[in-house]
């Protein structure tokens, strides 16, 4: 399926017409990984890979964690730097395609995929798993949110949505698969095939998978 330009979205085009200009993006952490971070889960070094505008990725600094993010997006790259320095924490990023990606070689402790595994093209997922592999240390932690096959979007701006199998297949070989329980992802405002629930700030609450794995030995 085709999928967004999304350096455009984060310039400011919607999506489409009645989508908050980046929906995914609600200014904080996505709960389910807030409370990773909260349980203390998510340790240094971390790689957020497609980190966006970096909200993730200066929460960590903020606690005090080291942690990259990774987002091909020039634009959210130069929007999350910006944030960082705003914000007074020490946090890196840097622009480059996560599907090829081959520096870090062991370096990280933990991987945090939050949103991107769905809006990657159903072909660069091999290459997105072996590159986030390489960058994890030995017994590093993956944890992946992503859209459920039934979270309603319309055809046309559906992203690739998994089923709880699926995202456990496509990670298996370097990353041993500990759990895929059902999740939730927050976004803004976003035209929809069907009504979903709203959080007590009134953004949209859709189905989702969180998996949690660990890098096996090389």
């Amino acid at each position: 399926m085709s999928l967004p330009d999304f350096d455009a979205t984060y310039r400011g085009t919607p999506l489409v017409d009645g989508a908050a200009t980046v929906p995914w993006n609600i200014g904080v952490p996505q709960p389910p990984i807030a409370a990773l971070i909260d349980g203390g889960r998510v340790a240094g070094p971390v790689l957020d890979a497609g980190c966006g505008v970096g909200v993730t990725t200066i929460e960590l600094a903020r606690r005090g964690v080291e942690a990259v993010g990774i987002d091909r997006s020039a634009t959210a790259i130069a929007q999350a730097r910006e944030a960082a320095a705003a914000a007074g924490v020490d946090a890196a990023f840097e622009v480059a395609d996560i599907s090829a990606f081959t520096r870090h070689d062991g370096r990280f402790a933990t991987v945090v995929d939050c949103t991107l595994f769905h809006s990657l093209p159903v072909e660069l997922r091999p290459g997105y798993v072996a590159s986030i592999a390489r960058a994890a240390r030995p017994g590093a932690a993956l944890f992946v949110l992503a859209f459920d096959v039934s979270a309603p979007f319309t055809p046309e701006m559906s992203p690739n949505c998994v089923t709880a199998d699926e995202l456990a297949t496509a990670v298996e070989g370097a990353w041993a698969v500990e759990s895929v329980v059902d999740s939730t992802i927050h976004v803004l405002e976003l035209p929809l095939a069907a009504e979903p629930p709203r959080d007590e700030q009134g953004r949209l609450v859709m189905p989702a998978h969180l998996l949690t794995a660990h890098r096996r030995p090389s």
